[in-house]
């Protein structure tokens, strides 16, 4: 089989899996997905649940897939203690009695009235458990949605399709979930013009989001209550890690350029504003020195860094950042990664010693991190200084 048959079946099974996923959208319809998906999980029909939720998502409409997940409410561990409580709610629903817990119970006790009871009580209890998951559902959605932005989302993911599912997937999740990107396009923090650079762009997240944006403002349909979003002349991403790197130019195309490099031996020229996150913990603290002095040489008077730390004295918060970027590292094979993170105070400090102005503000809403972003600018009236030679891009 050939490279070109394969590649052809990979992307038939990506637009499959995509379908199944995004079909049925809309924060009613993907309530009622989960509401229907358990009220039939919590039938006794078991080995035909993928059957009733592939016919119950064709007929109303709903997320297929969503639906089968629901319904695995009656997994191994939580069915037998799902069919003892229909069991028990039928008996009681039918003859306001339960049955009494005995061996003399199931040998006297004729089938047909467990079936019955069983029948009855998932009926009403897959009812039950439905509306309640649909609404619990409903209202976790209505109270991070935001039309406009997840819109957004939506198209800056959809551009990952192409390079794997599991890329679209981690894109989706992370652009909706990380309150540091809706930050960064609607939060009224970088100054349009010029050239953007984003070290440690990864798989081009970011920079996905912000040409999307840019799109939306050029087309008139950006959102009149927010802040219009940043526009640049040029975008930059700098990885260090090969693959993200090439998933970055597959995503972007022209819209940025993707550097496959070290930031601190990249030369980018000068430029208006530069993304550093979640980058400089990375580093050990010399490490870090040389990066911020790089920048701050190629950042324009006026220019606008925006980093993303973790906080050190952020208590269980902090040690919970630690633990993910130490699981992270051990998972990748990275065993002798260092980490070395300051406090705010710290990081205001180092950056006055660079003759950096900063702010900071909290970024860790709806997660359980201890993260802050910083707000960093050249002074308006400061002179560009000399750039650290390397590779020109």
């Amino acid at each position: 089989m050939g490279d070109g048959t394969m590649n052809a079946r990979r992307a038939s099974v990506r637009r499959l899996f995509y379908g199944l996923r995004t079909e049925g959208a809309g924060d009613g319809r993907e309530a009622t997905a989960i509401g229907v998906g358990v009220f039939i999980g919590c039938l006794p029909f078991y080995g035909f649940h993928l059957l009733l939720c592939w016919i119950a998502g064709r007929v109303f409409g709903l997320n297929r897939l969503k639906v089968y997940i629901a319904a695995n409410i009656s997994n191994p561990l939580l069915a037998p203690t799902l069919i003892f409580a229909e069991l028990q709610a039928g008996a009681w629903l039918r003859r306001g009695a339960f049955h009494a817990l005995t061996l003399q119970t199931a040998k006297t006790t004729d089938l047909s009235v467990f079936g019955l009871d069983i029948l009855t009580g998932s009926l009403t209890l897959g009812a039950t458990l439905g509306v309640a998951a649909g609404l619990v559902t409903y209202v976790s959605m209505q109270g991070t949605a935001d039309d406009a932005y997840l819109d957004l989302v939506r198209h800056a993911s959809d551009r990952y399709i192409t390079a794997s599912i599991t890329a679209w997937e981690f894109a989706r999740g992370k652009l909706r979930g990380d309150p540091l990107y809706r930050e960064t396009v609607c939060g009224a923090l970088l100054p349009s013009g010029g050239t953007l650079v984003d070290i440690g762009c990864g798989g081009g997240l970011t920079l996905a989001l912000l040409a999307e944006a840019q799109a939306t403002y050029r087309e008139g349909r950006w959102p009149a209550a927010c802040s219009p979003p940043p526009r640049f002349d040029r975008m930059i991403g700098i990885e260090t890690r090969s693959r993200p790197a090439a998933v970055a130019r597959q995503v972007l195309g022209s819209e940025a350029s993707i550097v496959h490099g070290d930031a601190r031996t990249t030369d980018v020229g000068p430029c208006r504003a530069v993304l550093l996150f979640d980058v400089l913990h990375m580093l050990r603290a010399p490490e870090q020195e040389t990066l911020l002095a790089t920048v701050s040489a190629a950042l324009e008077p006026g220019g606008v860094m925006l980093i993303r730390e973790a906080d050190a004295s952020g208590g269980w918060r902090f040690a919970a950042v630690r633990l993910g970027n130490r699981m992270k590292a051990l998972a990748f094979g990275h065993w002798r990664q260092p980490f070395y993170f300051r406090t705010p105070d710290q990081w205001l400090a180092c950056f006055s010693s660079h003759g950096l102005a900063g702010e900071v503000r909290p970024m860790s809403a709806g997660t359980p991190f201890a993260n802050v972003l910083f707000r960093v600018t050249v002074p308006a009236h400061a002179s560009a200084t000399t750039h650290l030679p390397s590779q020109v891009v």
